[in-house]
């Protein structure tokens, strides 16, 4: 199993560096790919079918991404707009989990749309530090729950998470930010600090699947990605963490950006 993660990671890692670093309209492109994936996982994994339900999704997210740069408040609104339309159609057809299903739109498009944001308005190097956050934290959280193992975090949830893989994660996701900061001239501490909270809170959008899968009782969000499962599971801390650094950046610390 994890040779079969780590090919997998090789063979697909590149793509998204590139589409980020060649920016427009590449990497506004592979956000269209992963949306429509996305739309087909979310109404598999939640409606156990397929129809143009998902595909709704799929379609509010590219044109969100597409209108960023645009009309950015039509980008912004519109799904929530369309969260609104997309429960009032499933409960037309009278599914099951409606309210779940609903909640894919937003749990889909806006991070996807945040990204797309910090890209067109941060560039390359910030966006690449948040994806390197939730990545860093990702692999050092399996390689010490792993190797140290202990008390489990949430075990009902996700029976193989420890505290020891949340600690460890973090240290590994503060290095990362130790390095961005030295090759985008930053200072260390807030950024290493800022990294290691992200990548906290990333264990959070990844014990949120988690917790979903469970619901549903189903083990992956699709098969797609061999040793990892679905877009969702491989993408599911990054969901997390996207719009919370927009909202930062936004609401919070307007303008903030470490590298100048």
């Amino acid at each position: 199993m994890l040779k079969q993660r780590v090919l997998s990671a090789c063979i697909l890692l590149p793509l998204p560096i590139l589409a980020l670093y060649f920016g427009s309209p590449w990497f506004e492109l592979l956000c269209a790919v992963i949306l429509t994936i996305m739309g087909w996982e979310w109404e598999k994994l939640v409606l156990k079918r397929f129809s143009v339900l998902g595909m709704l999704i799929a379609v509010t997210g590219i044109c969100s991404v597409f209108l960023l740069d645009i009309e950015a408040a039509v980008a912004w609104t519109l799904p929530a707009v369309m969260t609104v339309v997309l429960y009032l159609a499933a409960k037309k057809q009278q599914t099951e989990h409606k309210t779940l299903f609903a909640f894919g739109m937003i749990y889909s498009v806006y991070p996807v749309t945040a990204l797309a944001f910090m890209l067109q308005n941060y560039g390359f190097i910030s966006t690449i530090w948040l994806i390197g956050t939730v990545w860093a934290m990702d692999t050092g959280a399996y390689l010490f729950g792993k190797t140290i193992g202990g008390p489990k975090m949430c075990p009902r949830i996700s029976p193989k998470k420890t505290w020891a893989g949340l600690i460890g994660g973090m240290l590994t996701a503060a290095v990362w930010g130790a390095g961005c900061a030295k090759f985008g001239a930053a200072a260390y501490e807030p950024v290493m600090i800022v990294s290691a909270v992200l990548g906290a809170v990333s264990q959070g959008g990844d014990l949120l699947e988690s917790w979903i899968k469970r619901y549903l009782n189903v083990k992956d969000s699709s098969n797609l990605i061999p040793g990892h499962g679905g877009i969702f599971d491989r993408m599911d801390a990054l969901l997390a963490v996207a719009p919370i650094v927009v909202l930062i950046i936004v609401f919070i610390c307007p303008g903030l950006n470490f590298w100048g």
